[in-house]
């Protein structure tokens, strides 16, 4: 009888196991993975289950982030050894593409899962205040709350609670940083300079001549402050006196 290599027979007889059947194993034993990902804030840990991406930080040090998922979370999460549908969409959202990703916020509690979805409506390039979020969920005195909320997302840059700002137009806290933050900002288009040039002439509000008004937050309006149909506005008594209409976008009376 021919020797038999061991090696080649464990080769032969290797089953291949489907991304789908990795995660409902995991899923099942109650394990979740996480792997590393480029952002545009460098690498980071992005860990998920079957529900959606749990998760997302900074990856300096992956057994830190073991620990700190066991103890934000109860739960352990362990290196991934493939990708699936959720990682891979997660991956192409952190590099910009503009695809769907499910994410778990069942460890949020009510309040904060309603601050992160309307979060998560403002589009790229714009900011909206604190207060307008507070608003927005029909509870205008819970501001506070409302950073609080933004301040445990675990689904930084999914969900994205950097485009959430003070009412002066400074960045504000942020879980990677201040700096951090606005880094991300400008580079989804916001223009600071022309943001706290315009909070310094006390506007609140941007007219346009079409006949509506706008957060100085919405897109880059603020940058055409004083070009011809465009001007500020300090009140929204004064916009209304003019006629204007709230943008629809931005929804500027609920800032």
């Amino acid at each position: 009888m021919p020797e038999t290599n061991l090696t080649d027979y464990g080769n032969a007889t290797r089953w291949s196991v489907s991304p789908d059947f990795t995660a409902k194993v995991f899923a099942g034993i109650g394990v979740d993975r996480y792997t590393r990902a480029g952002s545009a804030l460098g690498t980071v840990c992005v860990a998920w289950n079957a529900a959606g991406v749990s998760a997302i930080r900074l990856a300096s040090d992956e057994h830190g982030f073991e620990v700190w998922y066991a103890d934000r979370f109860g739960r352990r999460v362990v290196p991934a050894i493939e990708d699936d549908p959720i990682s891979s969409a997660a991956r192409a959202k952190l590099h910009g593409e503009d695809v769907d990703v499910p994410v778990d916020l069942r460890d949020c509690s009510p309040f904060e899962q309603r601050v992160l979805h309307k979060a998560a409506e403002i589009g790229r390039g714009s900011a909206r205040p604190y207060a307008w979020v507070a608003r927005e969920l029909g509870t205008p005195d819970a501001t506070r709350a409302v950073g609080n909320a933004l301040g445990r997302n675990p689904v930084p840059l999914l969900i994205p609670c950097h485009r959430v700002i003070r009412a002066d137009s400074s960045a504000g806290g942020y879980v990677f940083g201040t700096d951090a933050k606005r880094e991300l900002l400008e580079h989804e288009g916001l223009d600071f300079g022309a943001l706290e040039s315009v909070a310094r002439r006390g506007f609140r509000f941007i007219a346009c001549d079409v006949g509506y008004f706008c957060l100085p937050t919405c897109g880059n309006v603020a940058t055409h402050v004083d070009e011809p149909g465009y001007r500020g506005l300090r009140t929204a008594e004064e916009a209304h006196a003019c006629g204007l209409v709230p943008c629809k976008m931005c929804r500027p009376i609920a800032a």
